[in-house]
Parts: C-alpha cells; structure tokens; sequence
C-alpha cells in the first residue's frame, strides 16, 4: 500500500503549531521564535484587520460565516507557502472551535485539515490569567477565553493531534522549550 500524499508531504516538512485560547501568550513566544526559526502568524488577527481597514463584515461581531470562511482561505495558502520548517500561530484545526463557538457547519474546515497536515505534536498554551489582557481585537473576557480554550482541546482532539504542555514561564524560556521538542 502505497503512503498518502499527505503522509509523504510530512516526511518533507516540519510544520509545527501553537494552539491555546486567547491571551495565554502564542503570538508573544512566536515573536521570540521568529528569531531562530520561521513562523506563521494568526489568521483570525490578520483577517479582523483586512476586515476593518477595508469595511468588510466578515468579524466575529459580523458576518461570522464570511469571517471563518476567510480564515479557512488564509489558513490553507498559509500552509501551501510555508517553507519545509516552520511555527504557526493556530493551525486549521482551531477553526473547528470557531465553527463550534459560532454553531456552524464545519465540513470544509474538516476536509482542510486532511488535506493540510501538520506536526501531530501540538504545543498547547493552557489559559493563563496573569498574563490575559483584552485588546481591540480580543473581545472575550477571560472567563470567555478559558471556555473557547475547551473547544480548541476538543477540536485538536477530534483532529487527531496530541497536545504538549508548554510551560507558564518568560516568553524566550517557552521559545526554547518549543525550539527543543522540535529539534529533539
């Protein structure tokens, strides 16, 4: 039995994710990791700002099904661009938790993540009040964040990937915990 695309693809490249609710610190430690390796960063953010410099509706306050769907768009060419080694700031199977959160159909973003495989070892940033603050694009209060943070866990779970605990120290201690695993 000859090995899936996918399967092949993998062997090639080293794409590694950082999943875990708003405001626990990924986009932080990805700025520490942008030093030493090459990284991906968030869809959701980068789409909110599209979004709202142009007038466009597809927000989570908006039109929420534009918003996943442009997500979907921005997640998959990411993953196509990406070199053979690389760090995103969420992967495709967090936009199962926005499909959930917002009670829609998740089926493309199903098909995505099987066509779009990542690193099964996902380094998973647990809520963390501490460090939580609310920006112009970061509406949820914490408590929100921390009920996002179990659809997330479902989603890569559903996704078939295994979550790594990245510990709550400084943002380059956590970088380097990451930079480790993947080079282990």
């Amino acid at each position: 039995m000859q090995p899936c695309k996918c399967e092949l693809e993998m062997v090639l490249r080293s794409l590694h994710i950082l999943a875990g609710p708003p405001g626990a610190g990924k986009t932080t430690v990805l700025r520490a990791l942008s030093k030493r390796v090459d990284v991906v960063a968030e869809p959701a953010r980068r789409v909110l700002a599209q979004q709202r410099a142009t007038g466009g509706v597809g927000t989570g306050d908006g039109d929420r099904a534009l918003f996943v769907r442009l997500m979907l768009e921005m997640a998959q060419r990411d993953h196509l661009k990406a070199p053979a080694q690389a760090v995103f700031d969420r992967g495709l199977p967090d936009l199962l938790a926005f499909c959930a959160h917002y009670a829609l159909p998740a089926l493309a973003v199903q098909r995505a993540i099987k066509a779009h495989p990542y690193a099964r070892d996902v380094f998973w940033f647990p809520p963390w009040q501490a460090i939580y603050a609310q920006d112009d694009e970061r509406k949820l209060d914490f408590e929100g964040a921390v009920g996002f943070s179990d659809l997330i866990q479902n989603a890569y779970a559903q996704s078939g990937y295994t979550l790594i605990n990245v510990p709550k120290t400084t943002p380059q201690a956590r970088a380097d915990f990451i930079l480790k695993r993947i080079n282990a």
